[in-house]
C-alpha cells in the first residue's frame, strides 16, 4: 500500500478502537464487513478480485502501519497478548477479514478468542503448535480434521527481527499419476485434530469439558475423508502433514499419502512476513507452516496476529451455540 492508504487504513482501525470494546465484540463482528468498505478503494479491489482467482495460495497486502514503539514488547503467553499498543491491529486485521467473508473463532482454541495471537511460549519450543519455535512448524491445513475450518488464514505481523518464514506449497497435481490422484479423492484418510485444541493449550480454569467432546471425538474416532475434493484439475487440499494416516490396513492409500507428503516437502517454498504485512492464505488450496528458530525471550520475538475467516458461516451452525455465535464448540 501507499503510505496515503496505509495511513487511511490504520485511521479507520483507530476509530473502531474507539467505539468498540474489542475486536471480538459482537456488535463490531457484525458492523465489520460494512466498516470494511471505507478502507482504499485499491486495497478493496485487490481483495475482491483475489478471492475469485483460485491460483493464489495466499492475498498478501504489504506496507501496513505498525509503531514499534506503541506496540510494546512481545507478550511472553498468548494470554497476556491483548495489550493497548495491539488492540487497533487487532481491529484492523478483523476489518481485512470482512472484505473475504465473516471471521469465527474455536472454544477450543486461546479461549475462544477470535482474534488469537502467534508467538513463541517457553517451555513449548519444541511443541506442535504455533506457540513453538525451534522446532519447525509442520505444513498443514489449518484445522483439517474439521469441515468447518476456515476457508482463509488471516496472519498481520506484528514483529519479526529474524525474518523467519511462513512456509507455503499448493497441490500438486500436475505431478500425480491418475490413480494416485482417484486415490486422493477417495474417502480412505483419517486427520485427527492437533494439539492446539488441546485443554493443555488453553485456560482450564476458564474452559468447560463440554467444549472438548468434538475434539476428544475427532481424536479417537475420526470419520474417513478425501484428502483432495472438488474439480481434479484445481482440487481443495485437506492434509495435516503430522495428523494425518491412512484408514488401518488400506495400504493403497498410504502409498498415495506418501507419494504426496513427498511432493509437498518438495514444493515448499518461503514466505517471509515482515512488519506491517498481513497474508490471507487460502485454507482450501494450500498448506502453510513455519521454519524454526531460535526464540529470544527479551520482548522482542516474532509476533502475529491471527484470525479464522469463512465465507459461509451457516456451514458450522450446529456446532454453535446459537445464531449470533462466532465460537464453534461453545455449548
Amino acid at each position: 500500500m501507499t503510505p496515503d492508504e496505509a495511513a487511511a487504513a490504520a485511521a479507520l482501525a483507530a476509530r473502531c478502537a474507539q467505539r468498540y470494546d474489542d475486536a471480538d465484540a459482537p456488535d463490531f463482528l457484525l458492523d465489520a464487513p460494512v466498516i470494511a468498505h471505507e478502507l482504499p478503494r485499491r486495497l478493496r479491489t485487490f481483495m475482491t478480485r483475489a478471492r475469485l482467482d483460485e491460483r493464489p495460495h495466499a492475498l498478501v497486502v504489504r506496507g501496513n502501519l505498525v509503531d514499534d514503539v506503541s506496540l510494546g514488547p512481545t507478550p511472553a503467553h498468548w494470554r497476556s497478548a491483548r495489550t493497548p499498543g495491539s488492540r487497533p491491529l487487532s481491529f484492523l486485521l478483523t476489518l481485512y477479514a470482512g472484505l473475504l467473508g465473516d471471521v469465527f473463532g474455536w472454544a477450543t482454541q486461546q479461549d475462544g478468542r477470535i482474534v488469537t495471537d502467534v508467538l513463541p511460549i517457553k517451555g513449548g519450543e519444541h511443541t506442535l503448535v504455533s506457540s513453538s519455535s525451534r522446532q519447525e512448524l509442520g505444513w498443514h491445513t489449518e484445522d483439517a480434521f474439521s469441515p468447518y475450518r476456515a476457508d482463509y488464514v488471516g496472519l498481520l505481523s506484528l514483529r519479526n527481527p529474524d525474518r523467519v518464514a511462513t512456509t507455503l506449497a499448493g497441490a500438486p497435481v500436475d505431478e500425480l499419476d491418475e490413480r494416485t490422484l482417484d486415490v486422493l479423492f477417495q474417502e480412505r484418510f483419517l486427520i485427527r485434530p492437533d494439539d492446539s485444541h488441546l485443554p493443555a493449550n488453553n485456560s482450564a480454569v476458564q474452559r468447560t469439558w463440554a467444549e472438548f467432546d468434538d475434539i476428544v471425538r475427532a481424536a479417537d474416532q475420526p470419520e474417513p475423508v478425501a484428502i483432495l475434493t472438488g474439480h481434479h484439475t484445481a482440487p481443495d487440499l485437506r492434509i495435516d502433514g503430522d495428523f494425518s494416516a491412512p484408514v488401518e490396513g488400506d495400504e493403497e492409500a498410504a502409498v498415495a499419502l506418501e507419494t504426496l507428503r513427498e511432493l509437498i516437502d518438495t514444493a515448499l517454498y518461503e514466505l517471509v512476513l515482515d512488519v506491517g504485512d498481513v497474508a490471507f492464505i487460502d485454507n482450501r488450496r494450500a498448506v502453510h507452516g513455519r521454519r524454526a528458530f531460535q526464540p529470544r525471550y527479551d520482548g522482542r520475538d516474532r509476533w502475529l496476529k491471527r484470525i479464522n475467516v469463512t465465507r459461509d458461516l451457516h456451514r458450522s451452525r450446529q456446532v454453535r451455540a446459537d445464531g449470533d455465535s462466532r465460537i464453534l464448540g461453545q455449548r
